[in-house]
């Protein structure tokens, strides 16, 4: 049970080392671990000790202090500020820091929750899991001889967690097989890279996803541009779709791998905060080739810092679509009990001086949350900025797009194949068949006429109703998951980007991309 908590309400707070939550949009910074001196008990602050002490004294019944706080006062409180300071309970607290450092100790495994049970959507590559052949299908039915039919998803997860080096047994049932498999595994620490796809078109562009910006964003960037490099690469895509944001520091990095060295990133101030400007610090930028990042309603944050500052010094083309346009900086502070909080200490600009933070105050949490992807949203348009070349850019929308991409809104029928998890189903079936695929290779005509037959049978799919873009959607879902399955899940993540459609636009945008990197030599000169 956590103990004094009315202390925490007012605490002595260390600042913890910057790091992501990656649900929360999180770009947050810290002060280096000093120790920040809390002022003392006056006005509002005073009339809170107040009521805490009244309500111990008078109460009618017990109080239970850790409910009360930890789950009232102070989500409440952090709640009427902005959408982004919030409570960490121990738990969430200790998944921000694995986050954070890019590892967590487990088996390295992704779990789903689908009719009643837990199944394993795919085994993250070189873990235990994936070494003792855990397959993506695969239903988790004991874990250390407990069932789990009756737990919450996250309650399974914190099961098979544990300290690097203690085993855990697995028992899991898969399709084909008439016996559970049990699997005595041992816990690791599990690496995730934050660049997990690098790939090099025939055309020469180099393509990089980016899924969140960690600990060793900048080193794994550094290697996968030298490697694409050294196979000839002749521009990049910069995909940080769906990218929530991460460390400011990575961001930085990230962003002046790209720049001269001195030009503005990103600057920040508050209230309480100084402002602070940052610079890119490259000594050799990479400089020779266009750029173009991808973007969307989910790249928030570090991504937001990222593509900001690229468009604004005219380095790279933008494409695809708004933004999220989360500008808040946090801080975190560790509380006591290992709890932590998430709190708003500034706001940041990009070099040209947008806010890029949306406005807040009229809306929900939920609307504001879900407004960026939805169907009708138009970002607001505040102060007119120009970028180096003299470029019209707006505050306030996050970071709108020099070329807007659109990418396939799911049909019913898609959304119904993907509730219904049915070629993930289905490609399990493949598997415990016994069929073989290779490396790269497509699906079959045969093998897609059997998919549909799948579906059929599933009620997903009437025979002769299936649109052309519902046929492409499961020919390059298909083939994902054959890989995702086959080989690893960085395989099906390759395989996704290679037929992504999004991608395949972008490709044709890194002449003009050319032209004003070009310019932006020019105007420098």
């Amino acid at each position: 049970m956590m103990r004094n908590v009315r202390s925490a309400l007012i605490p002595v707070a260390v600042v913890a080392a910057c790091s992501l939550i990656g649900g929360l949009y999180g770009l947050r910074i810290g002060t280096n671990g000093n120790l920040i001196q809390m002022a003392p008990l006056t006005g509002h602050v005073h009339h809170a000790s107040q009521v805490t002490r009244l309500i111990e004294q008078r109460f009618a019944d017990p109080v239970d202090w850790d409910k009360a706080m930890y789950e009232g006062a102070i989500p409440a409180m952090l709640g009427t500020l902005d959408p982004h300071s919030t409570f960490l309970r121990p738990e969430d607290f200790l998944k921000m820091r694995e986050r954070d450092r890019g590892s967590y100790a487990g088996v390295g495994i992704n779990i789903v929750s689908f009719g009643g049970r837990t199944i394993v959507d795919f085994p993250f590559p070189k873990t235990p899991a994936f070494e003792a052949g855990i397959l993506p299908g695969d239903a988790i039915e004991m874990v250390n001889g407990e069932q789990v039919a009756e737990l919450e998803l996250d309650q399974v997860a914190n099961h098979i967690k544990g300290p690097p080096g203690t085993n855990v047994t697995l028992s899991i049932s898969r399709e084909g097989s008439d016996h559970w498999i049990e699997l005595d595994l041992v816990r690791n620490v599990i690496p995730r890279p934050t660049i997990p796809v690098q790939l090099l078109f025939e055309d020469g562009t180099g393509y990089l996803r980016v899924s969140s910006f960690g600990e060793k964003t900048d080193q794994e960037l550094e290697e996968a541009l030298q490697g694409l490099l050294s196979r000839g690469m002749t521009g990049l895509l910069l995909d940080l779709r769906e990218n929530k944001g991460g460390l400011l520091s990575a961001g930085v990095e990230v962003a002046s791998r790209f720049l001269d060295r001195g030009e503005s990133v990103v600057s920040h101030h508050g209230r309480a905060s100084t402002v602070r400007q940052y610079h890119s610090q490259t000594r050799q930028p990479d400089l020779d080739y266009p750029v173009v990042v991808l973007v969307n309603c989910n790249s928030a944050s570090a991504s937001e810092i990222v593509a900001g500052a690229l468009q604004d010094h005219d380095r790279a083309l933008i494409a695809g679509t708004n933004t999220f346009g989360k500008g808040l900086v946090q801080s975190v502070f560790a509380l006591p009990e290992s709890t932590g909080m998430v709190l708003t200490t500034a706001r940041y600009y990009s070099p040209s001086g947008r806010l890029i933070q949306r406005p807040y105050d009229s809306l929900s949490a939920t609307e504001y949350f879900n407004e960026p992807c939805g169907e009708h949203y138009q970002p607001r348009q505040g102060t007119v900025r120009l970028t180096d070349n003299g470029r019209k850019v707006y505050e306030f929308g996050g970071i709108a797009p020099d070329v807007r991409i659109e990418g396939p809104r799911p049909s019913y029928f898609q959304r119904l194949v993907r509730q219904q998890r049915a070629v993930e189903r289905f490609v399990a079936r493949v598997r415990a068949r016994g069929e073989t695929m290779l490396r790269g290779e497509a699906p079959s005509p045969e093998l897609f006429g059997r998919l549909l037959q799948f579906l059929a049978k599933q009620g997903i799919y009437r025979a002769g109703r299936i649109s052309p873009a519902d046929r492409q959607y499961l020919m390059r879902t298909l083939a994902q998951h054959l890989h995702t399955s086959y080989f690893d899940y960085d395989e099906g993540l390759k395989i996704q980007a290679t037929y992504d459609p999004v991608v395949l636009q972008a490709r044709s945008l890194l002449e003009q991309a050319a032209h004003l990197m070009n310019g932006k030599s020019s105007a420098v000169s």
